[in-house]
């Protein structure tokens, strides 16, 4: 017989950065051997993000850069206007960049441009990069200590009055579910939003680079194949070739992996894209992704390995601490004390066995079910008595 085991690890999760400190560069403390590395890694960052278009991503710029001519682009997130001074946070997907319009740097033409933008307007700036005074800088933005000097700007794309905020002051709520559904586009832009997707594509790197450095063969498998015995309806799609017949998408990849296996491919692995028709639930949707596994000549600890290694490398780049090794719990065991596959060990509550103390009661059901081979169980509550 198969015994599963199931893999138990306490998460820690670190404290989550500023919302205006999204994206891909946050502050990073120097280190003592080195208390300018931080501040390379940035610039280095800015020269890969650099496109004919512009010079260094908005979320990029930082000190270092300092009285260095730039070329960024992005969306106008808020507007400030001050009279003679006019502000404009730019933001890309790098994160949020203020950028400053003023008579004493900026041209009229920039500076009767900047007046007239609307928020989610697309702008491209040319401009210097400026320490903020003391007084002005932000700790909570990455780019929180300088600022861009306008020279220039060119509106690429004027845009309509957002029918959502991308922008939100935190003391505002969001808008419905419904609404930002039906404005997917807008909704997106958001800082939280696109940190969730940059999150997920870290982790399905750090996933594949785990399997690859294990020896582990990617290979995609197909999309339109043939029905096949799954635990789920199939999606078919119509043939155009051959009228009257479907194709199905697959629940699984399970009988290509398990060819590759035959064809001498011991370890396979593949972010996969999987399709089963079936109700919506809190943990399955019709269309998901798994990363799926199969590897030959092994035995049960191998795959423990290999799966706890991985879940401590996402939890790594998911900014949570996951302490090695995993606490292991046979199947038969986690069905003995909690009655499901999926315990949930923050709470102590298991079943436990009544059989001895309730059977000695003269009470005919209880003995009965016993005198059946049956057992007596259930839960210990403290305090559920008052």
């Amino acid at each position: 017989m198969r015994r599963e085991a199931w893999v138990k690890f306490t998460a820690r999760r670190r404290p989550a950065p500023p919302p205006e400190s999204r994206g891909r560069v946050h502050r990073v403390a120097p280190s003592a051997g080195n208390p300018q590395a931080h501040r390379g890694r940035m610039v280095s960052r800015a020269q890969q993000s650099a496109t004919t278009m512009r010079s260094a991503a908005a979320g990029t710029i930082n000190l270092n850069m300092a009285g260095r001519e730039v070329r960024v682009a992005g969306w106008v997130h808020r507007r400030r206007d001050l009279g003679g001074l006019a502000f404009l946070d730019l933001r890309d997907r790098s994160g949020v960049l203020q950028a400053s319009a003023g008579p004493e740097w900026s041209s009229s033409a920039a500076m009767e441009a900047v007046r007239g933008l609307g928020l989610e307007d697309v702008v491209a700036i040319r401009g210097v990069v400026s320490p903020r005074p003391e007084a002005a800088r932000n700790p909570g933005m990455a780019t929180g200590d300088v600022e861009v000097r306008i020279v220039e700007l060119e509106v690429l794309n004027r845009a309509r009055t957002p029918e959502i905020p991308v922008y939100l002051p935190p003391e505002e709520e969001l808008p419905s579910e419904k609404l930002r559904l039906r404005h997917r586009v807008l909704d997106l832009r958001r800082g939280e939003i696109q940190d969730r997707l940059e999150l997920r594509h870290r982790l399905i790197l750090a996933a594949r680079n785990y399997f690859h450095d294990r020896d582990f063969m990617e290979v995609e498998t197909p999309i339109l194949t043939k029905p096949t015995p799954e635990g789920a309806r199939d999606f078919l799609v119509p043939s155009r070739v051959h009228p009257g017949e479907f194709f199905a998408l697959p629940q699984s990849p399970q009988i290509y992996k398990q060819l590759l296996m035959i064809a001498g491919f011991d370890r396979y692995v593949q972010i996969a894209r999987c399709f089963r028709d079936e109700d919506l639930r809190a943990d399955r949707q019709p269309e998901f992704t798994q990363i799926d596994v199969e590897a030959s000549f092994v035995q049960p600890d191998d795959i423990h390995a290999w799966c706890e290694g991985l879940m401590e490398k996402l939890a790594e780049v998911a900014g949570i601490d996951a302490p090695t090794p995993f606490l292991r719990l046979a199947y038969h065991d986690v069905m003995e004390r909690f009655g499901s596959d999926r315990p949930d060990l923050r709470y102590a509550l298991e079943i436990r066995d009544f059989t001895e103390v309730l059977g000695a009661l003269d009470f005919g059901i209880l003995r009965g079910a016993i005198a059946r081979g049956g057992r007596i169980r259930g839960l210990r509550l403290e305090g559920g008595a008052r």
